[in-house]
């Protein structure tokens, strides 16, 4: 029994394993372009997105009398077992390939082709009654498909960041709560500004937040407008009349969102902005992100040494030399991963903006780093949500023993004790380095009690009245 299978294309013949789903257009990108870890088997959303448009066009071009009932339901069928996870491993094309996703596009032909084939009981490669790019591919092209599909996997995989996002700003609510009477002195600039409760800065964090889940949710529902039925540049030669509608009616009942085609298809297929925007959005949820594990490792350092007003959760040793040392690890990812994504938002950027002429093909791309950063931020986000955040306890003695021993609270105590009187409490306390709050009780100017209901009253969020 032969092992092996020819298959054949414009540029020749080449032997492949008999019962590969993949063909000979597979074989040459896998060769082509193997230079990540990255596998299209290995993006699981992109392969959902690729066959439900191939799912979509068979029962479209069905409708419209392109395709036999008899091969279109073999393609659907084949194309279901995609959209359910099978097959994986066919999908051997790097995401990285650099022929501007014709690659990636005819891996999802030749597979859901030849799976096709084999639910008629014929055998893989017997293309003379279901072919790749005459039946699968039919009404298409690859510069519709692809960004089509990398939109749909991105609203796809994207849930998963907007999910992570609002975990987090539960937890950061939790701890606004725990937070809520803990005396603190806020800054500027690294240097003392005014008091507050530490519980008022975790519900700015929260809130900062949740503003992110809106902006994801809005850009989200971008990637639903779609270059299909474009196809090469947006004429829409290659299809047939009646096509687009109906490719639009049946992906909008597969996908269960609003799929709609761009209004100017020319303009859906020349730009990527709306790449770059989501993108965008990602990486200012990574920079926020970043920037609340900063202030945690400023108000957590020390202990002894430092601001000290946080303990974050020990979550392993932090030196293979200095005993005890624990270090704010978990912070420290989520900023290393704020990088990460930083960076590929740059090669988000750049590939959208060197699209030439009628299409942008750098699609590859533009999924494999939105890929990567949803990934790398989903994940790091829950695991600070639960792994930091829900445990960080507060140093209250700390915390108002920094806010007492700093000359801003001068500004809180002006109204009783007058301007002038609080100038010379300063001056003193200055000239002999003592708190100038310490010095107020001495001379029986305030009351320690007296200190702290003052003190409180002024964090009170003031709002304005009309």
């Amino acid at each position: 029994m032969p092992t092996t299978r020819t298959d054949t294309d414009s540029l020749g013949s080449r032997e492949l394993p008999k019962g590969a789903l993949y063909g000979v257009a597979t074989l040459r990108g896998q060769e082509n372009f193997d230079i990540s870890f990255h596998k299209l088997g290995d993006a699981p959303e992109l392969l959902k997105a690729l066959a439900r448009i191939k799912h979509a066009a068979a029962a479209a071009n069905r409708d419209i009398g392109i395709l036999p009932a008899d091969i279109a339901s073999a393609i659907i069928e084949a194309a279901v077992e995609v959209e359910n996870g099978h097959h994986a491993d066919q999908f051997i094309v790097d995401l990285l390939e650099g022929s501007g996703g014709t690659s990636i596009n005819m891996n999802a032909n030749e597979v859901i082709a030849n799976r096709a084939l084999q639910i008629l009981n014929e055998q893989p490669g017997t293309y003379s009654r279901i072919h790749p790019n005459d039946h699968v591919n039919t009404g298409q092209s690859t510069n519709d498909v692809l960004p089509a599909a990398v939109k749909l996997a991105v609203y796809d995989k994207s849930q998963t960041l907007i999910d992570a996002l609002t975990h987090l700003a539960h937890a950061l609510e939790d701890r606004s709560i725990a937070f809520e009477d803990v005396l603190r002195i806020g800054r500027t600039c690294m240097q003392a500004a005014q008091p507050m409760r530490l519980g008022q800065a975790f519900g700015g964090y929260a809130a900062a937040i949740r503003r992110l889940v809106e902006k994801m949710a809005s850009v989200r529902d971008e990637m639903l407008v779609l270059p299909l039925g474009g196809t090469a540049i947006g004429t829409g030669l290659g299809s047939a009349s009646g096509y687009r509608s109906a490719v639009y009616r049946h992906l909008k009942e597969i996908v269960g969102a609003d799929v709609r085609p761009g209004e100017n298809m020319f303009d859906a297929i020349q730009n990527a902005d709306a790449f770059a925007r989501v993108s965008s959005e990602i990486r200012i949820c990574a920079e926020v992100i970043g920037k609340i594990a900063s202030d945690l490792i400023i108000l957590a350092s020390g202990p002894n040494s430092g601001v000290g007003e946080l303990r974050l959760p020990s979550v392993q040793p932090g030196s293979s030399i200095m005993p005890g040392k624990v270090n704010p690890v978990l912070p420290m990812m989520m900023q290393q991963v704020a990088f990460a994504v930083v960076g590929n938002d740059a090669a988000v950027s750049l590939a959208a903006l060197h699209g030439q002429l009628e299409i942008n093909h750098f699609e590859p791309v533009f999924a494999s780093r939105l890929f990567d950063s949803i990934e790398l931020l989903a994940k790091s986000t829950r695991i600070f949500a639960d792994k930091c955040i829900a445990g960080i306890e507060a140093d209250s003695e700390q915390s108002l023993r920094n806010l007492m021993q700093s000359s801003a609270l001068a500004t809180v105590f002006v109204p009783k004790l007058g301007y002038a009187e609080v100038s010379k409490l300063v001056e003193a306390s200055v000239a002999v380095r003592r708190p100038f709050i310490e010095l107020a009780i001495e001379r029986g100017l305030l009351t320690h009690d007296e200190v702290l209901r003052v003190v409180r009253e002024s964090t009170d969020y003031r709002e304005d009245v009309a």
